[in-house]
């Protein structure tokens, strides 16, 4: 158990100071920093809010809630359409690539199952569905 522990550990800390990690590290602090960046992720929340709470009412008029959807939408826009938070989500993605991989790889190795590319779906093993099997061996 304590070689597994100690294993995680440098497996966590080989995840930190890869580009990948310090790179979207990075973004995000500079994201946090960034007058524009931070009132445009400002402004999408409170829309977003805004638009949760309209559902939330029994009589909800269809008008408004198409008009905060709209609102919505376009604070939503102006948040992607930034630069920085552009790129920290671009990394962002690499990073959950990245995570995603090593867990396929920790899958592959403990259990022997893959993920099938289109459907998610364990391609050896059981997958709990008996149509998809030739029998249990």
């Amino acid at each position: 158990m304590k070689e597994v522990m100690m294993c995680a550990q440098k497996l966590a800390e080989a995840i930190l100071n890869s580009d990948v990690y310090q790179h979207m590290h990075t973004l995000e602090e500079q994201v946090t920093r960034d007058e524009d960046a931070t009132k445009a992720i400002a402004a999408y929340m409170e829309k977003r809010t805004a638009v949760e709470q309209a559902m939330r009412k029994p009589d909800i008029d269809p008008s408004q809630l198409a008009e905060a959807a709209q609102e919505l939408e376009d604070v939503q826009q102006a948040m992607n359409d930034c630069p920085i938070i552009r790129d920290m989500r671009d990394a962002q993605k690499k990073y959950q690539d990245m995570m995603d991989n090593v867990n396929r790889i920790l899958r592959l190795v403990v259990t022997g199952e893959t993920e099938d590319d289109k459907g998610g779906q364990p391609t050896s093993g059981c997958t709990g569905n008996c149509a998809s099997c030739g029998g249990c061996h």
